[in-house]
């Protein structure tokens, strides 16, 4: 049977779920596939299970890399090992549902437009409210526009779930060795090239949550590797670079995003506040503007959405669009 797509599996130390994932892409209503088994620095159990399985379609991959595991490494070497057009990212300890790959599959063989594409995700054993609400946020994204316009808020694509080009993760090289999280980079990038991303309705993949899982546990997923991300990225667009940004809140979340837009050489005119005490003031030499102003002041350049508070973002969302801004063009939420 020949492969038509390539599942990519980094494994590191997961002996207590690695045969659950296996299985789950061993009982996928597509079968052309090859399911590749990136062994990373394990040592326990884990080298020894995908030898259990009798069937052809599965490759264990001892990798050699630093010696440190690193899931990005792992998916890198998979990329390079893959022998089909298309690779579908999987961890050891999540669960395919079993029409992932059909689904997916069809979808992308069927829109040329489209880079990749991900699914709805079910979130196992969920350790906390933050990551249940993070997924329904994700799963709520629908259409390559929602995914496109809420970049900078958080990752808008969970990377297990995505199936993917082969050719432009090689166009992208791959992960990059970067000091904040390595998937959300790589999305920024290939969104700032204007690649596309579809999602099929179906639930493509059950994520399991742990309280030792990388987002909470590894320093590029903590609250000031993040920023400096998005700080980064959005002074890689062009519009930002030219004509500076004004920041809807001077809160602790504006002022440290001002910062660091600052020392990316991006012009920041100014902020709006609806707070009275602060409306008048300057922050590190920038003027504080209040409600009347928004949308006159600082007209041409481009918003900036900080305004962390719940229900800020939809607030300011819909003051900007009264106000004549296109999100995505001259107007961003960053939160």
């Amino acid at each position: 049977m020949t492969p038509k797509l390539s599942i990519v599996m980094p494994v590191h130390n997961a002996e207590a779920t690695l045969a659950d994932a296996i299985e789950s892409c061993l009982c996928q209503t597509m079968e052309e596939f090859e399911l590749l088994v990136m062994l990373d620095c394990c040592d326990d159990r884990s080298s020894s299970i995908p030898e259990g399985f009798d069937d052809p379609r599965i490759h264990a991959c001892p990798i050699k890399g630093s010696g440190v595991p690193s899931v990005a490494t792992a998916a890198n070497f998979g990329m390079m090992m893959a022998s089909t057009p298309y690779i579908a990212r999987m961890d050891a300890d999540d669960i395919a549902h079993p029409g992932r790959l059909r689904s997916q599959f069809r979808l992308l063989t069927r829109s040329p437009d489209l880079a990749g594409v991900t699914g709805q995700v079910h979130l196992l054993t969920p350790q906390g409210e933050g990551m249940q609400r993070y997924v329904d946020w994700v799963n709520g994204l629908k259409t390559p526009e929602d995914i496109a316009r809420e970049r900078f808020v958080e990752c808008p694509l969970i990377q297990p779930s995505l199936m993917i080009r082969r050719e432009v993760l090689l166009q992208m090289e791959g992960y990059q060795p970067v000091e904040w999280a390595e998937d959300h980079d790589l999305f920024l990038r290939m969104l700032e090239r204007g690649m596309r991303f579809g999602k099929v309705e179906e639930v493509v993949l059950s994520w399991r949550d742990s309280a030792n899982r990388l987002t909470r546990t590894h320093s590029a997923y903590g609250e000031e590797q993040v920023w400096n991300m998005k700080a980064h990225h959005l002074a890689r667009l062009p519009d930002l670079r030219e004509r500076g940004v004004a920041i809807c809140g001077a809160g602790p979340i504006g002022k440290r995003l001002a910062k660091l837009l600052m020392k990316e050489a991006v012009q920041v005119h100014g902020f709006f506040e609806v707070n009275p005490r602060r409306i008048g003031e300057q922050i590190g030499g920038v003027p504080v503007a209040g409600p009347d102003e928004f949308g006159v002041r600082w007209r041409d350049a481009v918003l900036l959405s900080a305004v962390g508070v719940e229900g800020g973002r939809e607030r300011v969302r819909a003051l900007a669009m009264s106000a004549g801004y296109l999100e995505g063009e001259d107007f961003w939420c960053c939160c």
